[in-house]
């Protein structure tokens, strides 16, 4: 089973990465064990959390484990990186490291081996680290210069010259030249010789250059090779995963994702909380597998005496069902014996049986010892002692169907008494496992305008703005039709509103619009009460600038009338609404939440900090039975501090 990332699955993560993250804000670093996880946010998108785990792996994770105290080394990251952007992401060469640039500092994963979480600086001298350390050629210790380990060829870059001079130079079987010149492990060594059809053990000197020069194709196809996240599965049991499609695993069951991130955090993920449950529980799964060994041990027991107790009653009943036959043996062979002896009723039995003597067919053993014959009688074989009478033979087996009768119920009373002990382990097992500090968020597919800003007006028009100079170049340039409403704060920086297909509306939304255009422009984190705004016709919005001046990302020109409504209050509410069969936490104007739910919070710019407000509009909404993520109500207010005014139930 699979426990690291190979260069080529860091490759292809980092490639999905850079898209992923690049722009993000850092919110909070946590650090445990070997594990540093960044929780990020981006706009539009909203939370991501990006695992780093020394010498494994990295990727974005939604196993999140609840962190202790924060340690040293994450207290480190925070100070250097909490709200700083991440400007980049790298694979050194093709090695397993990677590099995150976030502002002036880098983060240095190192997923080889033992591994290593390095902080740096803009000259490359180590701030901190997970660990300190010191190799024959270079030192993770404060203060000091990292350096990159000794530098491994990159397959990607190597030309065929050089490929067949590293190949050349070994003297063994191909697959191992590949994995070991060529830094790319044995996974992907054996896939490219399957590919190319040359067998893996072939020494690498009795190679042609004709062969050669197709694993050099087939390596440079399998490293290119479009990007097909999957999960190896083997009789059911995850083995491996892989960001691309492999010929090696062709007939395994394979688990397709979206991106590398969600095979890998599925992958690791599960193993996590496996491994965190056998940790936890390993004393008490101890505990059960000598119980269910002893419970099996007992019920072979129970078995053992319910047909011990079967075999002996139904003897002594056999015994009374040929009463006349049995007590004539009895009476006869005593009598014979006590006449001639033990060795001449012997001789005169095995003369009875050559003549056919039915009495004498019957008798299958002698035991002068123990004073008995054994007869067999409807397939049963069934001892007689000659010294006792039928009534005697018959009790002797009815005893011990009597004793196994009573062993078998101190045998079901154990047996019970240890099912309630395994009943208990387990329930204690379960216990434990839900002390597991690893949970997994599930996150919901956002719908397109939840990266924007937006609300449903009180007539059902759906409004959308901009959270900053992307969004809101994308809400204009993209998303701004000719039937829709453009809407617009007097105020530097504000977002653009638009109304969607907003020209069959009422002055009533577009006054919404207004008011929610003022609301979550700067007047609110300024505790402005009230503002102005205008709204215009799409054609009247361009990105077209007056002569020698200069239009900045995100802003636009509005030409001709302007319709202004002014002393428009700052006042908004945050309720959950219905909207295309999901249920969304929304804010916007009083009125517009008011038409979509009974119950609502409103709100207006104050002085509680917005976290805190987060915190306790989500109380409210438990209270209503709403479990909303933090960050689900922090993206829809509005910037800055405020304070709840009202809360209608």
């Amino acid at each position: 089973m699979k426990e690291e990332m190979s260069s080529v699955d860091i490759r292809y993560i980092v490639q999905e990465l850079k898209e992923e993250i690049v722009g993000a804000r850092v919110d909070k670093v946590y650090h445990e064990g070997n594990e540093v996880r960044i929780k990020l946010h981006k706009a539009g998108e909203g939370r991501k959390d990006l695992i780093i785990e020394a010498g494994k792996r990295i990727h974005l994770t939604s196993y999140i484990k609840e962190s202790p105290q924060p340690s040293s080394f994450a207290m480190l990251l925070r100070k250097h990186l909490s709200g700083s952007f991440v400007d980049g992401i790298e694979q050194h060469d093709f090695d397993r490291i990677v590099k995150i640039r976030i502002g002036k500092f880098t983060i240095i994963a190192e997923l080889f081996r033992r591994g290593n979480v390095i902080l740096v600086d803009e000259n490359n001298t180590i701030i901190g680290a997970i660990r300190y350390e010191e190799f024959k050629d270079r030192a993770i210790k404060p203060k000091l210069e990292y350096k990159y380990p000794p530098a491994r060829e990159n397959p990607l870059e190597v030309s065929w010259d050089r490929f067949v001079e590293l190949i050349k130079g070994e003297d063994t079987e191909i697959v191992r030249a590949l994995a070991r010149k060529l830094n790319m492990g044995g996974l992907y060594a054996e896939e490219i010789l399957l590919r190319a059809g040359i067998d893996k053990k072939k020494n690498v000197k009795k190679l042609s250059e004709d062969e050669l020069k197709v694993i050099y194709e087939k390596m440079k196809e399998v490293f290119n090779s479009p990007k097909k996240p999957n999960i190896v599965y083997k009789e059911g049991k995850m083995i491996d995963v892989v960001p691309i499609e492999l010929k090696w695993y062709e007939g395994y069951e394979r688990v397709y994702f979206e991106t590398f991130s969600q095979a890998l955090d599925e992958y690791f993920g599960k193993l996590t909380i496996e491994k965190a449950k056998e940790e936890r529980t390993r004393k008490l799964e101890e505990k059960k597998k000598q119980l269910m060994a002893t419970l099996e041990r007992q019920e072979r027991m129970i078995k053992g005496f319910e047909e011990e107790a079967r075999k002996n009653q139904e003897i002594g009943d056999l015994i009374y069902a040929n009463y006349t036959i049995i007590d004539g043996i009895l009476r006869e062979f005593s009598k014979a014996v006590e006449k001639f002896g033990w060795n001449e009723f012997k001789k005169r039995l095995e003369e009875g049986k050559k003549q056919g003597n039915k009495i004498a067919l019957l008798v299958k053993n002698v035991n002068p010892e123990e004073d008995s014959i054994t007869i067999e009688l409807e397939g049963r074989k069934i001892k007689l002692y000659l010294n006792r009478s039928i009534n005697d033979n018959a009790e002797l087996y009815y005893e011990k169907a009597k004793k196994a009768k009573h062993k078998l119920e101190g045998a079901k009373k154990a047996y019970e008494e240890l099912k309630r002990k395994l009943e208990q382990i387990e329930k204690e097992i379960e216990e434990e496992e839900k002390k597991i500090q690893v949970k997994k968020i599930e996150k919901r597919k956002k719908k397109w305008f939840e990266k924007f800003r937006w609300f449903i007006s009180s007539e059902g028009f759906l409004v959308i703005g901009g959270k900053d100079a992307t969004t809101n170049e994308i809400v204009v340039r993209k998303y701004m039709q000719e039937n829709d409403i453009y809407c617009h704060a007097d105020i530097w920086g504000a977002p653009h509103v638009i109304i969607k297909d907003g020209q069959k509306a009422s002055e009533r939304t577009i006054f919404e619009a207004c008011q929610f255009a003022v609301s979550m422009s700067r007047a609110w984190s300024e505790g402005l009460y009230s503002g102005d705004a205008y709204w215009v016709y799409p054609e009247q919005v361009k990105k077209q600038a007056p002569s020698g001046e200069f239009l900045p990302k995100g802003a636009f020109m509005v030409y001709g009338k302007r319709n202004w409504m002014h002393g428009i209050p700052l006042k908004l509410a945050v309720g959950v609404v219905k909207y295309e069969g999901e249920e969304l936490v929304m804010c916007g104007p009083v009125d517009a939440v008011k038409a979509h739910t009974d119950k609502y919070i409103v709100i207006r710019p104050g002085d509680v900090k917005k976290s805190e407000l987060v915190k306790r509009i989500q109380k409210i909404l438990e209270k209503w039975g709403y479990k909303v993520p933090e960050e689900d109500i922090m993206a829809v207010l509005p910037p800055g501090e405020g304070e709840i005014v009202e809360v209608v139930e």
